[in-house]
């Protein structure tokens, strides 16, 4: 009973040392409900409580675990727009047979 007892205290006191981390490290823009001093204050002086309080309502939204990450979890990076897609050709069912032949075309129409 005594070993789960320090485990749980183990475990307590490395999420407050991230929190404290994390919430340094965190742009005072993207602190969500609170400003950043008052995140710090709660974080340091109520440890379980604040610290908690921190993951759940003061981090940034989707934020990666690592402290002051700003990359949002789940996307290995910026999303890719349609056009940035590797497979993009510009034309949406025009080949480059068919589009040599409709610039023939209209080469033809403005003479």
């Amino acid at each position: 009973m005594v070993a789960f007892g320090g485990i749980v205290g183990f475990l307590i006191f490395a999420l407050w040392i991230w929190a404290i981390f994390d919430c340094i490290s965190t742009d005072a823009s993207l602190c969500r409900n609170l400003p950043k001093g008052v995140w710090l204050i709660l974080v340091i002086f109520l440890p379980t409580i604040g610290s908690l309080a921190w993951l759940l309502l003061g981090r940034p939204e989707r934020a990666g675990w690592r402290p002051g990450s700003t990359q949002y979890s789940g996307h290995p990076g910026n999303p890719l727009g349609l056009e940035d897609h590797p497979r993009y050709t510009g034309s949406f069912g025009v080949s480059d047979r068919r589009s040599a032949e409709l610039d023939e075309q209209l080469a033809q129409w403005e003479r």
